[in-house]
């Protein structure tokens, strides 16, 4: 045994000098230190991402109750009980060996931080994850140094019903006590997870499922199912549409569940890809508990011809200052139309820079530019709170016009009272008038005695969706903003730049991408907007709000790549940061590298 580890741990020194795997070495430990390699890890360090967050699902929960009962038939054990998801994220861990467990916490083999191949190396957790069969790496054998103190034996855990890869059950300890009956165990482990989640497989699943499968039996394309804790997708939708494809796909279904008729829904992708999404409900008695979607995909250049395809156009509504295509969009529009017509009061509720008080405008100039239009700010009540208060007794006064309330959850507290009997009065006698009143507030920032006397003077609430829920509008926003940002310019943007702009989360909404667009024309005054002339942070598509010096540091890699045409090599020799580092920080900030 002794023998056989040196011959182990040398034939890693050479491979780590020489990068050539020698006949001693196993191939499934020869073929993951070659993608250790590829994957820029650092041999001599531990450096897992870390984040928070995770394990907070009903499965999750599952898992950690079978992990406490088998560590306390393990007893005191030096071994340790890890699970990992599919992405490697740590999500449990049990050990209740303390010097064990202090060594675990050296590498970070904790909850919270990734364990895949491509962080950390050759290890239970990551290479189980892409060999998708049970592994056991001893010693030596891990890429990393800091890990060959251990053993590790990681067996893969499916979902009974899907088959879906649900994570690694992972058995861990230290290298020189471990036998191979650790991977046995690991299986039965895994195998009890398996069983736990089967016992807990509703009806609903099941019968989900089956109409899944069904619809994958005859499918020529993509095929989705969503219920309350299932999503299933079939091959042909991770064969055919990327990463920001699927997850707009997934988003745009929301729209459908619940519903107990067939209907036809139709997103734009993020890729330009315009897709119509056939719903069928699955039912268990008269309760609707999912639904299967087929999937029919059309290529930008075909829907502008004639022919069968004109019907995936999207709908357009035109206001005034302002664009839009997707049904949510379109919703919200009618909504407010039809409100605007009846004289009905409305609070349109969205994040910061969605666009409420803009659509709130268009409506107005769209349908009575005529009459008057007075806005008054709630958040600039505090200010004079008496001077505001008259101006809103002044303004609701005038028999005709539009007014808005902006920032309405800002509201000076001692202003609620007076305000909603204000409302109440002068609503009672403005129903079918020419005075339409809207108010705008932000659903984080809600004033519990706003909601539950202010809000009521209104006779309903329209909820603008956050541009990242709404990618196809993207595609209309940003020529729209460019018109108005350089009116008298001859300024295009290119497909490929639109694309990557599309797959930005922009949590600061219409007006981060307006600001975002101004700092592009203030430097290209002309001809077309290309990939490179985007701001570094609008290369990294990560949904995470990110400090200060986080920002700083994703616009150096950033550019550092541009600089050396997308070589991790030489832009982390630039940065002054080893080649594991830079790829981990890429993955991180979820970096395109491409230049």
């Amino acid at each position: 045994m002794a023998h056989r580890t040196q011959a182990v741990e040398l034939a890693r020194d050479h491979f780590i000098e020489s990068g050539v795997v020698s006949g001693t070495v196993r191939e499934v430990v020869g073929q993951s230190w070659q993608r250790s390699t590829q994957a820029g890890v650092n041999p001599e360090l531990v450096e897992p991402a870390y984040a928070a967050g995770l394990g907070d699902s009903d499965m999750h929960r599952l898992v950690g109750n079978v992990l406490a009962s088998a560590a306390a038939q393990l007893g005191d054990e030096p071994v340790s009980m890890i699970f990992a998801d599919a992405a490697g994220h740590v999500i449990h861990r049990a050990c209740t060996d303390s010097a064990l467990g202090r060594r675990l916490e050296r590498v970070s083999l904790a909850p919270g931080f990734t364990y895949a191949e491509e962080s950390v190396g050759t290890n239970g957790i990551g290479t189980t994850l892409l060999t998708r069969t049970p592994t056991l790496i001893v010693g030596s054998e891990h890429f990393t140094e800091p890990l060959m103190m251990f053993a590790c034996a990681g067996a893969p855990v499916h979902h009974p019903i899907s088959g879906a890869l649900v994570g690694v059950l992972d058995l861990t300890c230290a290298a020189g006590v471990s036998n191979g009956l650790l991977l046995s165990y690991a299986r039965s482990i895994a195998e009890r997870i398996e069983a736990e989640i089967l016992a807990k497989v509703s009806v609903s699943e099941l019968t989900l499922l089956r109409d899944y499968l069904a619809a994958c039996r005859h499918a020529t394309g993509p095929v989705l199912a969503l219920g309350d804790e299932v999503v299933m997708m079939n091959r042909l939708t991770q064969q055919r549409l990327d990463v920001a494809d699927r997850t707009a796909l997934v988003a745009r279904t929301g729209d459908a569940i619940g519903e107990n008729a067939p209907l036809t829904l139709v997103a734009d992708l993020p890729s330009g890809t315009v897709a119509r999404l056939d719903y069928r409900p699955t039912s268990v008695g008269p309760r609707v508990v999912g639904g299967v979607f087929r999937v029919q995909l059309q290529e930008p250049s075909k829907l502008l011809g004639g022919g069968g395809s004109r019907h995936l156009r999207p709908v357009s509504v035109s206001l005034p200052g302002v664009a839009g295509t997707s049904p949510e969009w379109v919703r919200v529009i009618l909504q407010l139309r039809d409100a605007h017509r009846t004289g009905a009061w409305v609070v349109v509720e969205g994040e910061p820079g969605v666009g409420a008080f803009s659509v709130a405008r268009g409506i107005h100039l769209a349908h009575s530019p005529e009459r008057h239009f007075r806005v008054l700010d709630a958040a600039a009540s505090d200010a004079d709170p008496e001077a505001w208060f008259d101006a809103l007794v002044d303004e609701l006064s005038t028999d005709e016009g539009t007014l808005v309330i902006r920032h309405l959850d800002r509201l000076n507290a001692t202003l609620v009272e007076s305000v909603a009997s204000l409302l109440v009065e002068h609503s009672d006698r403005s129903q079918g008038a020419a005075r339409w009143v809207v108010a705008t507030r932000t659903p984080s920032t809600r004033s519990e005695a706003v909601e539950t006397q202010v809000v009521p003077c209104f006779d309903r609430t329209v909820v603008l969706e956050p541009l990242r829920h709404r990618p196809e509008d993207i595609r209309v926003v940003i020529p729209h903003l460019l018109r108005s940002l350089s009116p008298n310019r001859e300024l295009h943007i290119s497909q490929s730049a639109v694309n990557q702009l599309t797959r930005h989360p922009w949590p600061g909404n219409v007006g981060q991408l307006r600001d975002t667009l101004r700092k592009i024309v203030t430097t290209k005054r002309s001809g077309t907007i290309e990939l490179a002339d985007l701001p570094p942070e609008c290369m990294a598509v990560g949904r995470r709000s990110l400090t200060p010096l986080e920002a700083l540091e994703r616009d150096a890699i950033t550019r550092a790549l541009d600089d050396h045409g997308g070589n991790k090599a030489l832009a982390a020799q630039h940065l002054g940061m080893s080649r594991a580092t830079i790829y981990r920080k890429i993955r991180g900030y979820m970096i395109d590298p491409r230049p």
